[in-house]
């Protein structure tokens, strides 16, 4: 689970990569190794990351857009912290119910690979964080440092849907 690289306008919803933000995906996938699956939320720059890092789009799924479940708009506004989700994801339902359905997708995903095979998955900050959050939890791991900066998220490792490990992914 990757966040998206930087977009060229911040108050466009639906604007692309900027050109450090496309410089930045080159970058990372040099690093990676080819993945058996390449999804992406269906905002632009979500895509465009999972089609520069993974070589190729394989589909868009609209729960990496997920429904906020009573939380406002801008809710992360504020939130530097892995910790600060944790709390969040603790005293607000709409932000549990988020991060457990981010968890069971990415189980979801995990179930349509086989053997070693690993799968790229496009989302956005504070999505990633509370998904990584829920799925910590279930392996009684502690996340902690900063929230995910661009191109930055979780590598989860699942056994027969089951999480059996979380490490952070950050880029340097």
């Amino acid at each position: 689970m990757r966040r998206h690289a930087q977009r060229s306008d911040q108050s466009d919803e639906q604007s692309g990569l900027s050109d450090v933000g496309r410089a930045m995906c080159v970058r990372v996938a040099q690093t990676v190794p080819p993945y058996a699956l390449v999804v992406a939320s269906p905002l632009p720059r979500a895509t465009e990351t999972a089609r520069l890092i993974g070589r190729r789009l394989d589909s868009v799924d609209p729960a990496l857009l997920p429904e906020l479940h009573g939380l406002p708009f801008g809710f992360w506004n504020g939130l530097e912290e892995l910790a600060d989700y944790v709390r969040l994801a603790r005293s607000h339902h709409g932000a549990r119910r988020l991060a457990e359905e981010q968890a069971s997708l990415w189980a979801a995903f995990a179930s349509r690979l086989s053997g070693a095979e690993r799968a790229l998955a496009v989302s956005h900050g504070a999505v990633i964080e509370l998904g990584a959050i829920a799925l910590a939890q279930r392996l009684k791991a502690a996340l902690g440092g900063p929230v995910f900066g661009y191109c930055e998220g979780v590598v989860a490792t699942f056994q027969s849907g089951v999480p059996t490990r979380i490490e952070l992914l950050r880029v340097t």
